[in-house]
């Protein structure tokens, strides 16, 4: 009997080990408003199932893609209120935030020489400060930097672009981001800032010439067919970031941290590479739709906007932080 009993004891006190190991598992709620046909998505399970793997089943990511937990601003909130754990989107976003305005520097023209570079950089010592005051003021924190976007360039319904010059009087729209609406406006351009879902109908308007943007999302939007002319100019180089509410994240022992990281590394090659087969495809997809690809004059765009950046050097990022990511790729 006290074999038995024993017996049952010790049945009992693996069933609570087990419930208490189970009890242990953390689910992160990783809201996205990409929708799953995109090429940013594909960081989002890939990094899910890094995190599982690595974590040995402890850590669980639930990614929500296609803004079931809201667009980009509602994201950026939730992280904010700790309501979504995670999100993925452009390091420009973190812009609205409080001490988020010094990530702009990313968008300045000719800042990296290739994506790689940017990713590299943006993960170094000299972004790190501006994170750690980003989540200070804000509750939220930019943890990885990693998955490249299409190089950006510009498209137009009107004629070929070789120099900036070929831009003076076109209506382009932008994102609203004071780097670039001061780029443009310095070539001549007249910038429109304009949501992406509308750019479709306010160029088959004639609401405004062209866009400046990725051939990802020249594609994506069908763009080609209202603007048969397009610009590779390559001036900036765009990595997506993975956010998370700095509470939670200052929960995590530094192992698990680094498991995130290493996952987010993971997930963001998954969309590089994605985004590059997309590239591929594109300028095929351009070519059966008669878009005319011109190769700019990029010595020309450089010189043009060589100096665009000073004016926010000291004010909205630290003096000499543009010299210092350039001296990076000497």
């Amino acid at each position: 009997m006290k074999l038995l009993l024993s017996a049952l004891g010790a049945a009992m006190l693996v069933a609570q080990t087990g419930g208490a190991l189970a009890q242990e598992v953390k689910e992160i709620r990783l809201g996205s408003p990409w929708p799953t046909s995109s090429t940013i998505h594909e960081a989002l399970p890939v990094f899910a199932e890094e995190v599982e793997k690595l974590s040995e089943g402890r850590i669980k990511v639930r990614v929500y893609p296609d803004s079931q937990l809201g667009d980009i601003q509602a994201l950026i909130n939730g992280v904010q209120l700790g309501t979504v754990d995670m999100t993925y989107l452009a390091i420009g976003n973190a812009g609205v935030l409080r001490g988020g305005a010094p990530l702009n520097v990313a968008y300045t023209p000719y800042l990296f020489n290739t994506k790689e570079d940017a990713e590299r950089i943006a993960n170094s010592e000299v972004f790190q400060p501006l994170y750690d005051d980003l989540a200070e003021q804000s509750g939220v924190r930019i943890f990885a930097v990693h998955g490249a976007r299409s190089p950006r360039a510009v498209q137009n319904s009107q004629r070929p672009v070789k120099t900036p010059a070929d831009l003076e009087g076109l209506k382009i729209r932008i994102p609203p981001i004071d780097g670039i609406r001061v780029a443009f406006e310095t070539m001549g351009a007249r910038p429109v800032v304009l949501g992406l879902g509308d750019t479709y109908n306010a160029i088959e308007r004639g609401q405004v010439d062209g866009h400046e943007n990725g051939i990802d999302a020249a594609v994506g939007y069908k763009w080609f067919e209202v603007a048969k002319y397009f610009t590779p100019t390559d001036h900036i180089f765009e990595t997506a970031a993975f956010y998370v509410n700095e509470g939670l994240w200052q929960s995590f022992s530094e192992e698990d941290r680094e498991i995130f990281r290493k996952a987010a590394a993971t997930g963001g090659a998954a969309m590089t590479k994605a985004g590059e087969a997309v590239d591929k495809e594109g300028y095929e997809i351009f070519a059966e739709n008669g878009v005319e690809v011109t190769e700019p004059d990029k010595e020309a765009f450089r010189e043009a906007l060589k100096d665009v950046y000073t004016q926010f050097e000291g004010t909205v990022w630290p003096e000499g932080l543009v010299a210092k990511i350039r001296a990076m790729q000497e």
